[in-house]
């Protein structure tokens, strides 16, 4: 399989001491690749590297081969994101937005914008202004942004938090049926355990800004432990009858 991300050695510490150190993991084509660990644990900061929103301490990152330090647009013209939340002009249309946004891709139609929009099921409010979206529409709005310029990667930042059952549903059966029917491949954030484990195909854990698993099938993990939650505890040093 080709390698869509490789991060090796990636540091970055702040001036509080807080930040990342000595990052090293793959991610394959077509993956959902899951990146567990609690909030502060180092998630965002590692994503925001990955697509140059951080400078890189030490460290290398590649994105489908290319070098974001050497050759950033090779390395991103392939990629869409959701970091931290997704942005959006409040007072426009859902079509409105994507219209806009399109400007900055070659060849992005009207019928590509519908293709889009039904992928994440808002077609049908494509002329709302997005101030009146629930939280859930404003995330399946996000990822319709990150999917405008047809990219071989996505990258999301905790896409659940904040949703319902219904909205969490959602999101996680669009990321599942655009890996397999699209070959997309995603890397995805989360604290929550149970949506990992339900969405990717392999994991990487951090904790404490370092990574304690750097990729492991969730179906191995399964075989081997009673849940997810199990083996994230053993890999953490921590026993699950500790917390009882």
């Amino acid at each position: 399989m080709k390698k869509v991300i490789e991060v090796e050695g990636l540091t970055k510490v702040y001036n509080n001491g807080r930040g990342i150190k000595n990052i090293s993991f793959e991610v394959y084509t077509g993956e959902v690749f899951g990146f567990l660990g609690p909030n502060g644990a180092g998630k965002t900061t590692v994503m925001k590297s990955i697509i140059g929103l951080n400078a890189i301490e030490s460290g290398s990152i590649k994105i489908l081969g290319f070098d974001i330090k050497t050759q950033f647009e090779d390395a991103l013209k392939n990629v869409g994101s959701i970091i931290e939340t997704a942005e959006a002009y409040e007072y426009m249309s859902a079509y409105d937005n994507l219209k806009i946004a399109s400007r900055f891709y070659d060849g992005i139609k009207e019928i590509d914008i519908d293709e889009i929009l039904n992928t994440v099921k808002l077609k049908e409010f494509k002329r709302e202004k997005v101030s009146k979206f629930s939280l859930g529409m404003k995330q399946r709005l996000g990822l319709a942004l990150a999917l405008l310029s047809k990219p071989e990667l996505v990258i999301l930042d905790e896409p659940t938090n904040g949703l319902d059952i219904e909205g969490t549903v959602q999101m996680r059966n669009m990321i599942i049926k655009l890996s397999k029917e699209q070959g997309i491949t995603f890397f995805i954030s989360s604290h929550l355990i149970h949506e990992i484990e339900l969405m990717c195909n392999r994991i990487a854990i951090i904790h404490n800004g370092e990574l304690v698993n750097n990729g492991t099938d969730i179906d191995k993990i399964k075989k081997e432990y009673n849940s997810l939650e199990d083996f994230y505890m053993h890999s953490i040093g921590k026993e699950t009858e500790d917390r009882e």
